[in-house]
């Protein structure tokens, strides 16, 4: 036998399992997934255990030195799990490797064995037996006839064994947390394990204390808001058995959970579940696979499904689903049509904002937004206020010239930023002070232009001064815990109105809050992305989704630019089904996901000339294996991004597997030169 080693760093750029013989005295202790110290070149390196071999692929086989971990700190499903995702996304093998291994791992490779082997706390302890745990009936909460009979279609599979994939397609509010809550149960009754997703977990706290008082000690919750000495004890928990159900970002499709029955992703069209790092998977994808080789069951859960799974899926008993799709996944559809108590969604009023200049009103907010947010503070009720922005204005034009004043290391305007009246970059942090002149000519003419999170803030404050106003954006949360504290003082009445980005999209479920406004609904509507439409609709009806939630009844304001854009139109009906029809025929028409699939190389460097020339080779040499579907090379839609001028190369095609190869030929032929990168990103999220 002979063991198949990975190093800890791949030499050279070379990605590739080293074949080392096995000594007499390690032949007993040996596992799939320790560290050990073998001989490369004229050094001695650290690589991790992937496998067993009979035949060494040389002649010359080295003796592995050592063993430097007692424990294995993978097992051989997560190699099997690597190694596809290596080969799917394309990365090296250990930058995979490290997804499923200990947190702090790569900082402590080569250290002694003492510190390495530390005993998971389930073997100090007697475990106590899962079922007896979870024996309450599952009709302990009260549902509706919706959730009952989508819960009842997710217990029928778990109880035939059938690894099924479920869309849980409900309105917001509709009660899908309590169908996961109690579809966990039984699969912790049965014995097995579930992992739960969501997209920033820092951000529905909620949802977390939930999951705590449902399943106390058994649930983990991991992600990278912890500090590594929290998240390695919830990591040693999992493994030990002690917890079995894990909770997290998408690295918690990682965890090393046994006899795993379930993965739920609630919010499944988030962008956050793709990592934008090598690897560079997309949660969805992965979790697909690891339900595969689990015969696990899957839910994906949305009140705005990505069109990708909602094309992929059909509801129970229907043979709806077109020829061609099965093969690709089907979900079966369960749907909650309506709110809790049959709760209304929160009417919708979309406010032109040309009629509002004609009218003489240049300021952020609408008047009618200024009317229902008088009537709601004077009432003691809380608001929200939405823009996709920060800082105070977005961008600095010189009235002379015409000259945007863009970061110096990235082709993006620079944002002016109030509290120190300095200028930044959103994208790589850049900052400097406000210019008194124009950079090019000189003049003094420079003009502020734009919205962001700070203007809103202030012109808010003056319009209502006796208002507790909270910003919520990325400015104001950089400290760990941040997010909590600016939750639970919402969440308690401490404020009443909060101003914010993205984040207050999610998890947000208070009371008090019946008015939502969205200050500027266009900021992403026309950016040149296919997917721009889907991710505004989506924003849109989330946030609106926050109104209205209990008892009092929500109202949500839409301001925008574009009021006859389907998109608006759409999210105003809250009609995710007239929005998709409309969607799934452009994607049809141009050939776009889900009716392709997709493969992006982005070729970067600082010297502008050099990466033109090779993203120019690459596009070539890959126009000449595939017969169609390459576009570009082009320079990016950003050209400039942290001092590197960026090229951009789209496969397109319905083979993924020959788009990979074209991939793998083609970097194996070309001679990337030092101070240059090709980025090769399967289904993007993003062609920005």
């Amino acid at each position: 036998m002979f063991a198949e080693i990975v190093l800890a760093r791949a030499s050279r750029g070379i990605d590739k399992l080293y074949h080392y013989s096995i000594p007499e005295e390690l032949r007993q202790k040996i596992k799939i997934g320790q560290q050990v110290r073998v001989p490369f070149g004229f050094r001695s390196e650290i690589g991790y255990v992937a496998g067993f071999v009979e035949q060494a692929e040389v002649s010359k086989v080295k003796d592995i030195l050592e063993i430097t971990s007692e424990l294995p700190l993978f097992t051989e499903q997560a190699i099997e799990l690597v190694k596809w995702l290596a080969d799917y996304y394309s990365s090296f093998f250990i930058t995979a490797l490290r997804l499923v291994m200990p947190p702090g791992t790569k900082g402590k490779e080569g250290r002694t064995k003492k510190a390495e082997s530390r005993k998971p706390s389930a073997e100090r302890r007697q475990e106590k037996p899962l079922s007896s745990a979870f024996s309450v009936r599952l009709s302990a909460f009260s549902l509706t006839s919706a959730q009952q009979n989508a819960l009842n279609s997710i217990l029928q599979a778990i109880g035939n064994g059938q690894p099924e994939k479920f869309l849980l397609y409900g309105v917001t509010g509709s009660g899908k947390t309590e169908i996961y809550l109690q579809a966990i149960a039984e699969i912790l009754r049965r014995g097995k394990s579930a992992i739960v997703m969501v997209p920033e977990i820092s951000l529905t706290p909620q949802l977390v204390q939930r999951f705590r008082d449902r399943f106390h000690d058994h649930a983990a919750v991991l992600h990278s808001d912890l500090t590594l000495k929290q998240r390695d004890g919830e990591w040693r928990r999992v493994a030990s058995g002690e917890a079995s159900v894990v909770l997290g970002t998408r690295s918690a499709l990682f965890a090393p959970i046994k006899n795993l029955g379930l993965i739920i992703m609630d919010e499944e069209y988030e962008t956050t579940y793709k990592n934008e790092k090598s690897p560079r998977y997309h949660a969805r994808t992965v979790a697909l696979k690891l339900a595969e080789m689990n015969d696990a069951i899957v839910i994906m859960g949305s009140a705005t499904p990505s069109v990708e799974t909602y094309y992929h899926s059909s509801e129970q008993g229907s043979s709806a689903v077109p020829a061609g799709r099965q093969e690709l996944g089907a979900y079966i559809k369960l749907v909650l049509p309506k709110r809790i108590d049959d709760r209304p969604l929160p009417p919708v009023e979309v406010i032109d904002m040309r009629a509002e200049l004609k009218a003489g009103n240049f300021g952020v907010l609408s008047g009618k937004l200024r009317d229902e947010l008088e009537k709601t503070l004077a009432n003691g009720e809380q608001a929200i206020l939405f823009i996709n922005r920060l800082g105070f204005f977005t961008f600095i034009i010189c009235r002379s010239c015409g000259y945007v004043i863009e970061c110096p290391r990235c082709s993006v305007s620079l944002v002016y930023s109030s509290h120190d009246r300095q200028i930044r970059c959103n994208r790589c942090g850049y900052s400097a002070e406000t210019p008194k002149t124009c950079p090019r000519c000189n003049s003094a003419s420079i003009k502020y232009f734009g919205t962001g999170t700070q203007r809103i803030e202030e012109e808010a404050a003056k319009a209502f001064p006796g208002a507790r106003i909270l910003r919520y954006d990325r400015d104001t949360t950089g400290k760990r815990g941040s997010h909590e504290i600016f939750f639970s003082t919402f969440a308690e009445g401490k404020a009443d109105l909060l101003i914010g980005t993205q984040m207050v999209t999610k998890g947000l479920d208070v009371a008090k809050v019946t008015l939502v406004g969205v200050v500027s609904a266009d900021t992403g509507l026309h950016l040149p992305d296919f997917r721009s439409a889907e991710h505004t609709f989506q924003l849109l009806t989330q946030v609106a989704g926050r109104a209205g939630r209990h008892h009092l009844p929500g109202k949500v304001i839409i301001q925008t630019y574009s009021p006859d854009h389907y998109v608006i139109e759409t999210a105003a009906g809250h009609d995710y089904e007239a929005f998709y029809r409309r969607e799934i025929e452009h994607r049809r028409e141009l050939g776009y996901p889900p009716f392709s699939q997709l493969i992006s190389v982005l070729v970067a460097g600082a010297d502008q000339k050099k990466t033109a020339e090779i993203s120019q080779s690459i596009g070539d040499f890959l126009g000449r294996r595939l017969t169609e579907g390459v576009l570009g090379p082009v320079m990016a839609v950003i050209p400039k991004l942290r001092g590197e001028w960026r090229y951009r190369i789209l496969l397109k095609g319905s083979e993924l597997e020959v788009m990979r190869n074209a991939i793998r030929e083609t970097m194996g032929r070309i001679v990337i030169p030092r101070g240059i990168k090709a980025i090769i990103d399967v289904e993007p999220m993003s062609l920005l």
